[in-house]
């Protein structure tokens, strides 16, 4: 079921399903769905906050990204932040999150230069409830970890091994008006078409 669905979301983004891609067996929350509002996450204090606190009934751009190591997220981010006034004036705050431990939020803000809110979910509690985890096998572990230099559990904490399918969640009255998720971890939603479509909304 969780792999039909996914199917069907390829043929909406108007992408193939290729082998590589079988491995991303999710379910992303969808629009009119409920959001899982007590679920908490950390800021990059520590501090620990429901989706709800973070929301604060504003209309919001939520980001799920795969980690400061990750340069196709940091050139999101960036993107964002190139964008944020244009975001603004239409009245949406920007909230990103990833599973990197709230210490490691840092690299992401200074790589990006984010001045909006990120926000630490470590333990994947919102990126479950959200639908959009995956985990990442031994075998492609061992290639992160051996021949990129790249450990999760380091930037994590944890050893769950999940990371999020990027996605692109926009919140109004705390309902789900449109989501993207792709993936294909290199291809992300542009700011000039997120642009166009919060002005649809």
């Amino acid at each position: 079921m969780k792999y039909f669905l996914l199917s069907v979301l390829f043929l909406v983004l108007g992408m193939s399903v290729s082998a590589q891609d079988q491995m991303y067996e999710i379910c992303p929350l969808k629009v009119g769905e409920d959001l899982p509002l007590k679920t908490k996450i950390n800021d990059e204090a520590g501090k620990s906050k429901t989706l709800a606190d973070v929301l604060d009934n504003k209309p919001t751009i939520l980001v799920f990204y795969r980690g400061g190591w990750c340069p196709y997220c940091t050139r999101q981010l960036s993107g964002l932040q190139a964008a944020k006034a244009k975001i603004d004036s239409l009245g949406y705050q920007v909230v990103a999150v990833c599973p990197d431990d709230f210490t490691k939020l840092d690299s992401s803000i200074k790589e990006s230069g984010a001045t909006y809110k990120l926000y630490s979910d470590s333990d994947i509690s919102l990126i479950e409830a959200f639908g959009l985890g995956w985990k990442v096998d031994d075998k492609l572990y061992d290639k992160y970890k051996n021949k990129y230099g790249l450990d999760t559990e380091k930037w994590s904490g944890e050893t769950h091994h999940v990371l999020p399918v990027p996605a692109v969640y926009i919140i109004k009255d705390n309902e789900v008006k449109f989501n993207y998720v792709n993936p294909k971890y290199s291809q992300r939603l542009e700011p000039e078409t997120l642009i166009a479509i919060l002005k649809s909304i």
